[in-house]
């Protein structure tokens, strides 16, 4: 698409190409997540998560800003949109918030977003600077005394580094909440959180990709002569935009619960290889005698309590002696309780999610998921089978 600087006192003629329609798609699909979530204003995580997208959604606007020609015009030429550092920061921010027991945003958090803020200050300076110009290359002289090429080759450079650690950060920090989940609590209701594992792989291809057009443009001055590699970039972009805000509508849904996360000081106690067997004896007899696992809030400190033990111990027996988590091993005899009552005449006059509930599950979405995982059939299709 071919565009050029037009007279202000004419109309700016804009030609949408495919790309741009599906840019433009995105960005109506972020705002009305946005709208959704903040309307919802239930949770500080909530606001976190409206807030990727509004992020997001400003991100895309400056590819537009030039697939459209209009960088190209008085308005909108050095239009303030230093939004490039700031989507990280909130994410993680987000994974914060989801994975601690207090998510209330404090304001030491928002340090992590002071280079963001000082950012947009200087990109505000100069569009208010120039807006009064009309003569595009009087505009680049002002802009120019501002430092305004120097300052975004920072925020580009910044970019990179924002990306790449918090994006380390997200990741480790999601993780150590999973492995927390599933070493200490048996209730499937929880959430793991799977979606936003994606997303986070989604935004390691968006790092990769940013660090080779920083490379492109600042090593071999791609940039000059064509954005196609930035186009790709927010292509992905818009991918994700989608993403989040197709999850977003599932975010209010769920139940408001505190999630806490365990930081581990200590290592996992260790039992000698003698003792091992005794545990598991233990761990059978507390299962299979007093089916404790039919208590559906069970957690790995409440079982070890009942073994008197301590929670480090239990959790080493447990990985050592079945090689499954805490979570794994409840959830595999809750199935079996299940599997055996769907077979069992006597009680065919109960529903499944009856049965369900009586073993341990406190729910029938995570009842059948974690059935499914399992089994790899439904609750129904195995019943029919064995009939």
């Amino acid at each position: 698409m071919l565009y050029r600087q037009q007279n202000l006192k004419k109309f700016v003629v804009v030609h949408f190409s495919l790309f741009d329609v599906i840019v433009l798609i995105g960005i109506l699909q972020g705002v009305i997540a946005s709208i959704q979530l903040f309307h919802h204003n239930r949770r500080s995580s909530d606001k976190l998560l409206a807030w990727i997208l509004v992020t997001t959604v400003l991100l895309n606007c400056k590819i537009l800003l030039h697939t459209l020609g209009l960088w190209n015009t008085h308005l909108f030429r050095y239009f303030p949109l230093a939004v490039d550092p700031t989507i990280q920061p909130l994410l993680y921010l987000y994974v914060m918030s989801i994975t601690e027991s207090s998510p209330k945003l404090r304001r030491p958090a928002l340090l992590h977003l002071l280079p963001s803020f000082l950012l947009m200050g200087h990109a505000l300076l100069v569009y208010v600077r120039t807006l009064p110009l009309d003569d595009l290359s009087e505009k680049s002289k002002v802009a120019d005394t501002l430092a305004y090429n120097a300052v975004k080759e920072i925020e580009d450079y910044l970019s990179v580094l924002s990306f790449g650690v918090y994006l380390f950060l997200s990741i480790r920090r999601l993780k150590m909440y999973r492995f927390w989940l599933y070493d200490t609590i048996s209730d499937s209701s929880y959430p793991t959180y799977g979606w936003l594992r994606n997303l986070l792989l989604l935004m390691s291809g968006l790092t990769i990709l940013l660090l080779a057009n920083i490379t492109l443009d600042y090593g071999i001055s791609y940039g000059q002569t064509s954005f196609f590699h930035w186009q790709l970039f927010y292509f992905l972009m818009t991918v994700i935009i989608y993403y989040i805000g197709f999850q977003a509508s599932r975010q209010t849904m769920l139940p408001i619960q505190a999630t806490v996360i365990v930081n581990k000081t200590d290592q996992a106690a260790p039992v000698s290889p003698e003792k091992l067997p005794q545990m598991r004896m233990a761990i059978d007899m507390l299962l299979e005698n007093e089916k404790i696992y039919r208590n559906p809030t069970l957690t790995l400190a409440e079982m070890a309590r009942r073994l008197d033990v301590s929670p480090n111990v239990l959790s080493f027996a447990i990985s050592k002696s079945y090689e499954k988590s805490f979570r794994d091993l409840i959830n595999e005899y809750r199935v079996e309780e299940v599997k055996d009552k769907l077979v069992n005449g006597r009680l065919s006059h109960l529903s499944i999610l009856g049965i369900a509930l009586d073993s341990g599950f406190n729910s029938e979405a995570s009842f059948y998921r974690v059935f499914k995982k399992h089994t790899n059939r439904s609750p129904k299709e195995f019943q029919e089978q064995h009939r």
